[in-house]
């Protein structure tokens, strides 16, 4: 038996996702955005004027594609 303590136990990070009206992060599951008092998953000109809404399909996609190919 060894006298070396055992390493300690830590929590994953957090998940943050961006808030789809203000584009600022937020936990995932946020509902009301802290930042902007708004629905966090309602999309907001800011985000679609951003081009957020393509970069998260081009991700969703991109997720897809890893999945399928291993």
């Amino acid at each position: 038996m060894s006298d070396t303590p055992a390493p300690p136990k830590g929590r994953p990070a957090p998940t943050l996702i961006l808030c789809r009206h203000c584009v600022q992060y937020v936990f995932a599951g946020t509902e009301v955005c802290p930042h902007c008092g708004h629905d966090a998953k309602e999309i907001g000109p800011r985000y679609r004027d951003g081009d957020y809404e393509a970069i998260e399909a081009m991700l969703r996609i991109e997720e897809a594609l890893r999945r399928r190919h291993g």
